[in-house]
């Protein structure tokens, strides 16, 4: 139904502001044929797993933290806060001259844009903790770890997903305006250069491959969680 409601549009205005499916598919396999595509693929999706990867050991790791130590959450917690309303593309000039414009630089970039939404979801979750589970535990002579195992992880597992979701999304926005902007290469390039030059029919290649990648990853992820969640059932049997 897309598809002929695109080809319908697209013949009748210019192909330069609505090129036709056909055409972009066979733009779509000329970049994939040359390499130009697959390459950018590369170049993005590494800083991006680093900088995600990163992000979630210490978002979660962080939101466990201050989770289970209120008094250390109410000093932080504003602090949290303000870092996740400011835009991260005002840090960018920081993270230019702190880490050049290189792949250090677009990873730290994806780290910022997704650490936030997982320390706020994952201590929210460590909140949300019954403390009946957590007595009933102790009371079964259990100690801190064996509670945090038992108890805690598992309730935690709803929540963490949820934040990685959130930073999953955060985050491939932050790799293609880290490559818009820091530096001249991947994805986010390629979408800068057949956008400026209005080739739409190259343009639209790296921007359905950024679609399916993000689809592809969310699958991943909610296989993953499932697969977590019958875990977090197994652990309360």
């Amino acid at each position: 139904m897309l598809l002929m409601a695109w080809q319908l549009v697209s013949m009748s205005v210019s192909q330069v502001i609505l090129p036709a499916p056909a055409r972009v598919a066979t733009s779509f396999m000329a970049l994939t044929r040359s390499g130009e595509l697959p390459l950018a693929v590369l170049v993005t999706i590494w800083p991006f797993l680093e900088g995600l990867a990163l992000a979630f050991v210490v978002g979660v790791s962080a939101g466990l933290l201050l989770g289970l130590c209120p008094t250390l959450a109410r000093l932080v917690d504003p602090y949290i806060f303000i870092f996740w309303s400011t835009p991260n593309v005002a840090l960018l000039p920081l993270i230019i001259v702190w880490f050049g414009i290189g792949h250090v630089a677009q990873v730290v970039f994806v780290f910022l844009s997704a650490l936030f939404p997982l320390i706020i979801n994952t201590e929210a979750g460590v909140r949300q903790v019954e403390s009946s589970l957590v007595e009933v535990v102790r009371s079964l002579g259990g100690n801190k770890r064996e509670t945090l195992r038992i108890v805690v992880i598992p309730s935690t597992v709803p929540f963490i997903f949820s934040g990685l979701r959130i930073a999953i999304g955060r985050s491939i926005v932050g790799i293609i305006i880290a490559q818009l902007l820091i530096v001249a290469t991947g994805i986010g390039y390629m979408l800068q250069f057949y956008g400026e030059t209005l080739q739409l029919h190259k343009y639209f290649a790296p921007l359905i491959v950024t679609a399916l990648l993000a689809v592809a990853i969310n699958q991943v992820v909610g296989f993953v969680e499932r697969k977590l969640v019958r875990w977090k059932q197994q652990a309360f049997v």
